[in-house]
């Protein structure tokens, strides 16, 4: 039986592992709510790479300027390009970075196709002026067209955003309600997989259902949190 340097087992690291995972499941261990959401892009990316071949990916992230995402998947090997107004002070030889304005209608143009694009966190910020982009009042509709149309017919979008019970905007970010989610995608998307989180404190997510994400909790009564990976139709 293999040991390590302190006498433990193998199977007992992997056991300890295995505990650790299901009481952050269980909801034991404090989560922050952008760890639950980088774990459910983690989860669908390799979901969708081992779907489809040994190939590294190609993928955009929307919203990058504070985000280690990128470069964890450059790090993996992936093809990456980040895409902000602000600057992204990371750098990766599969890392590209592009300043640029998703509600731009030439954005993107000659960039070629993307197996994934992640957006963690950042839809809901989109078109109204906080972190100094154009104002656009519709501009999470013009990013989510812009987004489609870089996608390859069959990529995937991994889209994170604050969630409630009814749709609220203010200066600062929208919170998404059932209603505006369907609003958004029912042409052109097909949804594959959802996840929601709720906070049992302002440092720790843990997941829950459709009816629990529409309560508002008054430890952190601004939103709760929705994880969605969309499809393109082919």
């Amino acid at each position: 039986m293999r040991t390590d340097s302190a006498g433990t087992s193998g199977w007992e690291i992997k056991a300890r592992y295995a505990v650790r995972i299901m009481l952050k499941w269980a909801g034991f261990v404090t989560i922050r709510e952008r760890e639950r959401e980088r774990e459910f892009a983690k989860s669908c990316i390799l979901q969708i790479k081992s779907a489809n071949s040994p190939q590294p990916l190609r993928i955009l992230d929307i919203g990058s300027s504070s985000s280690y995402v990128p470069l964890q998947l450059a790090r993996q090997g992936h093809q990456v390009v980040a895409v902000d107004i602000r600057p992204y002070p990371l750098r990766h030889r599969n890392l590209t970075y592009i300043s640029g304005d998703v509600t731009d209608a030439s954005f993107g143009e000659g960039l070629s196709p993307f197996d994934v694009v992640t957006c963690i966190s950042t839809l809901e910020h989109i078109g109204l002026g906080y972190y100094g982009e154009k104002m656009a009042r519709q501009g999470d509709e013009m990013a989510v067209a812009t987004l489609h149309r870089l996608l390859k017919p069959g990529g995937s979008l991994l889209l994170t955003l604050p969630f409630a019970g009814k749709f609220s905007q203010d200066d600062f970010q929208r919170v998404y309600d059932f209603e505006n989610i369907n609003r958004l995608f029912s042409v052109g998307w097909r949804l594959k997989e959802e996840r929601f989180h709720i906070p049992r404190s302002r440092k720790n997510w843990v997941i829950a259902n459709k009816q629990q994400v529409l309560q508002c909790y008054a430890v952190y009564p601004e939103s709760n949190n929705a994880c969605f990976w969309f499809e393109k139709l082919r």
